[in-house]
Order: structure tokens, then C-alpha cells, then sequence
């Protein structure tokens, strides 16, 4: 069962790679190659181990690292439900590549919606849209999943 801390390491190196195998190794555009290791990246913060609520975990100081104090304690808060909602630390629910990836950005989206949801029940907001979608967010998606199964087989060993 490896740290926080040896995951984002992990996670780091698999960026370092897969962005440059996917452009000199596999053909891909620089733009793909890129999406990918921004989807590694992303894996440092949202990571299989938000399942965790009763001690911090690594994203949450790279969160108040970069962020500060008060943007760390929204990301906690921000996850808190979640944690209550996965059974346990280190749950095939949170942890299953592609499955718990999945689970995490329906989660993120979810959770602002729903608040913009409520709060315009009283207050004249815009009805809420999705961004338009880019064929480069499934590369980001398989970076984000494939170091999230990174972290599934090292947390097995």
C-alpha cells in the first residue's frame, strides 16, 4: 500500500511518459499527447483517495500549496459527501479504474449543478449548460484513468 506521497510520484513519472510515447512512439498529435498528461496531472488532485475523511490525504496539500488555506478546506468540503457516499477507504467503488474515474467526475460536475440548481430555485439564474465537448477531454479522461489504474495496482502490491 503505497503513500500519498510515492503516488504522486508515480503519477508525475507516468505523465513524464506517457505524453512523449504517445508523440515519438505512437504517432499521435502534440495536442493529444499533451490532453493525455494533462489527464495524468489531473490525477494528482482528483485522486482515487478521496474516498478518505478522517485524515488528510496528498491532493488536499497541493491544494493549499497552490491554492491557499481557504481553497484546501472548499476541496475537502467539496468531497466530504463523497466520502461518506463510498463504503471505505480504498473501495472497488472509488478505486476500479475507468469505474472510479467516472464516478469522480460525474461527482464533480454533479455537486456545482446541484448547488446552481437549488440556488436558482430562488434566485434568477441562467439555465445551466455543458461546455461544448472536445475529442481531446477523452484523451484527458485516459490519462486521468490510466494513472488511476497506476495507483489500483500499486495500492494491490
Amino acid at each position: 500500500m503505497a503513500s500519498g506521497n510515492i503516488h504522486a510520484i508515480a503519477t508525475t513519472v507516468v505523465a513524464g511518459i506517457v505524453g512523449p510515447t504517445l508523440f515519438f512512439g505512437g504517432g499521435q498529435s502534440v495536442q493529444k499527447a499533451v490532453a493525455c498528461m494533462v489527464g495524468c496531472l489531473i490525477g494528482l488532485v482528483i485522486t482515487p483517495d478521496l474516498d478518505v475523511r478522517h485524515r488528510p490525504i496528498h491532493s488536499q496539500s497541493i491544494i493549499r500549496r497552490t491554492a491557499g488555506h481557504r481553497v484546501a478546506v472548499i476541496w475537502y468540503l467539496l468531497w466530504l459527501p463523497y466520502s461518506f457516499l463510498v463504503p471505505h477507504h480504498r473501495h472497488w467503488v472509488s478505486h476500479l479504474p475507468i469505474f472510479g474515474t467516472t464516478l469522480r467526475l460525474v461527482y464533480l460536475l454533479a455537486v456545482p449543478a446541484l448547488i446552481w440548481w437549488g440556488l436558482s430555485s430562488f434566485l434568477p439564474l441562467p439555465a445551466l449548460s455543458l461546455p461544448p465537448f472536445s475529442s481531446d477531454c477523452w484523451w484527458v479522461f485516459g490519462g486521468l484513468a490510466f494513472v488511476d489504474a497506476v495507483h489500483f495496482i500499486m495500492d494491490q502490491i
